[in-house]
C-alpha cells in the first residue's frame, strides 16, 4: 500500500484529495514534524505532502533534514502560499515539488497521481553493479579537478544510486 505523509495544520489538503485517490493510497496525517522523522522508516511514505504554512518546522529545513537523513527519493510536494518567499531554486536543487495557492482539486490529484505512476526500472546486472567504496575513491581521485559544491552534488547522486539498488534488491 502506499502512504502520503500530509504534514498540515488546517485539513483543507486532506479533505481535497481524500475521497479522490485510489482506494491503495493511505493518507497519514501527521501532526509532529520530528515524531515524523524519527517514524519515518515505520511510517515509510511513498509520497510527502508539506503544505507551508505548518509553523511547527522551518518548511525548507524540514525539506533538508528529509534529504540528507531520511531518502533522497522519496517525493516531497510543498503547497506554497502564492506570498511565500521562499527560494524556488533551492527547492529545485533539493528535488523539492511545488504548487502554489490556490491550487484547483484536479491539479492537486493530477500532481499526486504522477507520483505514483509506474517507472521503468533499471536493469543492473550484479557484475556491473559498483561498489560503494568504489564510490570513495572516484571522488578522491577527482578532488584536484572538481570544486566541493561538484563533489557534494557526485555524492548525493552516489547515495540516489545506492538507495534505488538497495530498494531493487530489498
Amino acid at each position: 500500500m502506499k502512504t502520503i505523509a500530509l504534514l498540515e495544520k488546517n485539513k483543507v489538503l486532506h479533505r481535497m484529495i481524500r475521497d479522490s485517490l485510489s482506494p491503495d493510497i493511505r493518507i497519514k496525517e501527521i501532526s509532529d514534524a520530528h515524531d515524523f522523522i524519527r517514524n519515518y522508516d515505520k511510517i515509510n511514505p511513498s509520497l510527502i505532502v508539506l503544505d507551508e504554512n505548518f509553523a511547527e518546522i522551518q518548511t525548507l529545513d524540514f525539506c533538508i533534514m528529509i534529504r540528507e537523513k531520511r531518502s533522497l527519493l522519496t517525493p516531497i510536494l510543498l503547497v506554497l502560499n502564492f506570498y511565500s518567499t521562499m527560494d524556488l531554486e533551492r527547492l529545485k536543487n533539493l528535488g523539492i515539488h511545488h504548487l502554489v495557492k490556490p491550487v484547483p482539486k484536479e491539479v492537486m490529484l493530477e500532481k499526486i497521481e504522477s507520483f505514483f505512476k509506474p517507472f521503468v526500472s533499471l536493469k543492473i546486472k550484479e557484475a556491473e553493479m559498483i561498489e560503494k567504496s568504489q564510490f570513495s575513491s572516484l571522488t578522491e581521485s577527482l578532488k584536484p579537478i572538481i570544486r566541493d559544491e561538484v563533489k557534494r552534488e557526485i555524492l548525493n547522486i552516489f547515495k540516489q544510486f545506492m538507495e534505488v539498488v538497495e530498494k531493487r534488491n530489498g
